[in-house]
This record gives structure tokens, sequence and C-alpha cells, in this order.
């Protein structure tokens, strides 16, 4: 019994030995394997160089990247190799790998051992320089400049519209910065944040100045008004115009002077109506023959802005500061748009002087055509060519001339049937007097003035032709 109990002993005696035996190489191993790397435990200038060569700890200590931020959002990465950012061995690292004791690693498994070294580093400035330079950022042709917040007028409102930081900035600044950073081994630099890297703008959005100068404009200049024009164009009236309209303080407020305000008003609807009217001017018409034509400037048709009635609705919708889309307010208007028919429609009355033939067109076709007498082909009585309306119509009336020294008329003629088209007294009218028409009778044997109709079509002539229709009167080709 007491032979077995030694037997044992002496065999867990023999497996410890062996399993310290085994441990101990095991350790010992691991120790040879530190012979050339630092052991665990190393920490160098707060590097953790365990288990890393002298060469790699090199480059560990070698290893570095810059990140440059712009205030247009785009970084540039600039690395080590880039730039050929390397440590420059000066045998620090191998004078520390030489003085641990490989067959200490353990310990260096429950402690630190830090070390704290001079590190060199070189890199080449040329091609970190070439790398700046060549970023878009730094070319001045992309650079935005900064611009102040201003007044501006958006959708009928005078409003501040806020500042432009832009991206102008200081490319020397930047440069100095730069190297700075990679000396002192800065991995990440915010341009946009560093003090005068970028110009700034001066005002901003939250200026006080600028908030009462939108609401004094706001308040005396805030009508607009979008005039509908003939052929769908249109004009409009509204704030940037308004502004100068007004007057400004020596506190540099602005308000209403009334006599400037009136005489503004007035110069506007002026150059308004000088825009807008056609009448007394030349039109634009075609022909029974399908010539185009330009009849002169002499009848009273067209478009014609009544700039009293303007100036005053005008005047009233500026004060309320009222946002409307209208027409102007016209005296006359002319039968259609611009493009329909030069404005004259589908129903006119045409007379062609040279061939000394009336149509009249009803909604595009010609429902009654007739020989006429013009006036007389001399400087007094000839029938002047123009555009004009039959503003006026009578039956039984008598036509006179004007009155002569003696106190007696001209002339007196009376007729059953009288379309006027000027306020001289030149119409459309029946001549029972005659016993034809057409032809060159009217170089001869012309009229006053006025176009006379056959008596026998006249009647048809008075019920067709109705107030405001226009009447065109030209020479056709010898216009």
């Amino acid at each position: 019994m007491i032979e077995r109990k030694n037997e044992f002993a002496q065999g867990a005696i023999a497996a410890v030995l062996s399993a310290a035996a085994l441990v101990g190489s095991l350790y010992i191993n691991e120790a040879l394997e530190f012979r050339d790397t630092f052991i665990p435990g190393t920490v160098i200038n707060g590097v953790d160089a365990s288990g890393l060569t002298v060469s790699e700890m090199e480059e560990v200590l070698g290893d570095y990247g810059l990140i440059l931020k712009f205030r247009d959002g785009k970084d540039l990465a600039v690395s080590n190799d880039e730039i050929d950012y390397h440590y420059v061995s000066d045998g620090k690292l191998d004078a520390l790998m030489q003085q641990q004791n490989p067959y200490l690693w353990g310990a260096g498994l429950f402690r630190k051992n830090s070390h704290e070294i001079n590190e060199k580093k070189e890199y080449s400035k040329e091609k970190l320089l070439a790398i700046l330079n060549a970023a878009p950022q730094m070319n001045e042709s992309n650079m935005i400049a900064p611009e102040d917040a201003h007044l501006g007028y958006v959708d009928g409102t005078f409003t501040v519209i806020p500042e432009v930081e832009g991206t102008t900035l200081d490319p020397e600044l930047v440069r100095s910065t730069v190297i700075s950073a990679v000396d002192k081994e800065i991995g990440s630099v915010d341009l946009g944040n560093t003090e005068g890297i970028y110009s700034y703008p001066e005002i901003r959005k939250d200026d006080e100045d600028l908030g009462e100068e939108a609401e004094q404009l706001n308040e005396l200049a805030g009508g607009r008004v979008v005039y509908k024009l003939p052929g769908g164009a249109t004009k409009v009236l509204d704030g940037p115009i308004l502004k100068d309209w007004l007057e400004v303080d020596d506190e540099g407020d602005y308000y209403r002077d009334d006599d400037v305000w009136d005489e503004c008003l007035e110069e506007y609807v002026k150059e308004l109506a000088e825009e807008v009217d056609t009448v007394y001017k030349e039109h634009a018409f075609t022909t029974h023959d399908g010539d185009e034509i330009m009849v002169p400037g002499k009848g009273y048709y067209g478009y014609r802005i009544d700039k009293t009635k303007e100036e005053e609705q005008l005047w009233e919708e500026l004060d309320e500061n009222e946002q409307v889309e209208r027409e102007p307010v016209y005296r006359r208007t002319e039968a259609a748009e611009p493009d329909d028919n030069h404005g004259f429609g589908s129903s006119y009355v045409e007379v062609d002087l040279s061939k000394q033939h009336l149509w009249i067109y009803q909604d595009g076709e010609v429902i009654l055509e007739t020989d006429v007498v013009s006036g007389l082909n001399d400087k007094e009585h000839k029938t002047p060519a123009g555009a004009f309306f039959a503003y006026d119509k009578k039956t039984d009336t008598v036509l006179r001339g004007d009155k002569q020294d003696d106190g007696e008329w001209g002339y007196e003629t009376p007729v059953d049937y009288w379309i006027r088209l000027t306020d001289t007294g030149i119409g459309l009218h029946d001549a029972n007097w005659r016993y034809s028409f057409g032809g060159n009778i009217w170089k001869w044997n012309g009229s006053h003035g006025c176009v006379n109709i056959p008596p026998k079509v006249m009647p048809t002539i008075y019920e067709l032709v109705y107030e405001n229709m226009p009447v065109v009167v030209h020479y056709g080709d010898t216009q």
C-alpha cells in the first residue's frame, strides 16, 4: 500500500516537472521571437510597438496623412506617399531594441513599458505645394467672391437676400498654414474656420438697417400692376421702379413726396401710351388683292389709352399697395388682336381709292362690293388714306362745307345716309346726283373728300356698317 502511494507521488512530481519543462520551453521559444521585435507592453511615443520590428516601427512613426477641409465642402486628402513623408532613423529605435530583455516579455503582458524619443520627419515641400497649387479651390478663376446681404424684390415683395459666403481665399496663407500643419503632424485642417483664410461678406441678413429698409419699401412701394398689352405682351410696374419714385431723407429713410410721386406716375402713363397707342400711326394691312401695304397714320383707328383715367386708377392701386393684372384704361381699342389680320379682324370695310372700289367683309367673306367716287385728285379735296372707325351714322342729313367769308356755307348737300369716318367731315354717303361710279371719275369730277356711294347700294351699306367697324382707306400700290 505504501509502495503504491510512493509511485503515485513520484508520478505526480514527474508530471509537474514535465509540464514545467514544457511551459519553460514555450516561454523561451516565445522569447526568441522577440529578439528582433519589441516585447509586449512596449509603448514608444504613445504608439504600441508590441511585436513590431524597428523598420516596421519606423513605418508607423512615418505614417501620416492630412485632410484639408475647404469652404465648398470638398476635402483634399494628402497621403505620406504623395509628399514623401517618412521617419528619419537616428538609431534610437535600434538602441531601445538592444536595451530590452526578450526573456522579460511576459512582464509586458501585465504592465506597460513606455519610452519617449525625439522623432525626425522629412517630406517634400515641393510636392506638397504642387498638390496645393493644383487644387481647384486655389485657382482664382474658380473662386466665388463673397456677397453682402442686400435687398431684393421677390414675388412682388422687397425682401432681404442673404449674404453669400463665397470661396475666395488667400492662397499664400493656405500654403503657410498647411506647411505648418504638416510640420506639427496635424491630421486635419478646417480652412473654412481658420482665421484669415477666406474673405467674408461685410453685411449679413440680420442687419437691422436692411430689415428696416425692406419694411419701408413694402409700405411705400408695395404695389404691383401687370399690364396685359395687345398681342399677349405684358408690362410690369412694380417695386424696383416705384422705389425710384421715392425720396430719401437725411437719416436714410424713404418717404413719398406727393408732387414727385404724381409727376413720376404721369410720366410713366405717358410712356405706356407711347408704347401702346396705335392711333395716328401706320397700320399694316392685307388688301383685297392680297398685297401687304402700310396704311398712313391719318385715321383715328387703333389703341389709345385714356391717360387721365389710367392715372386715376393707377394712383388708387398704388396707394393701396394692390397687386393686380389688367389692361390699361383705353379710350379706343382695335377690333382684334395684332395677329388677327393686323388688328382689323374679319369684319371691316375696305376702300381702294386707286381702284375706286369698296368691299365689306363679314367674318372673313366679302358680302358686298361696289364702285365708288372719292375726293377730287387735288391737294384740297383728295380723300385721305388711313385706318378709321365708322363712329357716327345718320339718315336724312345735310352735308355742309366750310363757311365762306360772307357767312354762307361752301356747299349744302342733302343725303339719305351718312357714315362719318373723320372729325373733319370725311365719310361715306349716297350721291344721287351721280349717274356713274368707279373708273377715273374722281380725277376730274371727284367729291369734296367723301366717298360717294351709288344710291341703290348705300341703304344696304348703312345697315351692314355698324358703329366702330374698321374702315381701311388706301391707294393700293400707289400708296
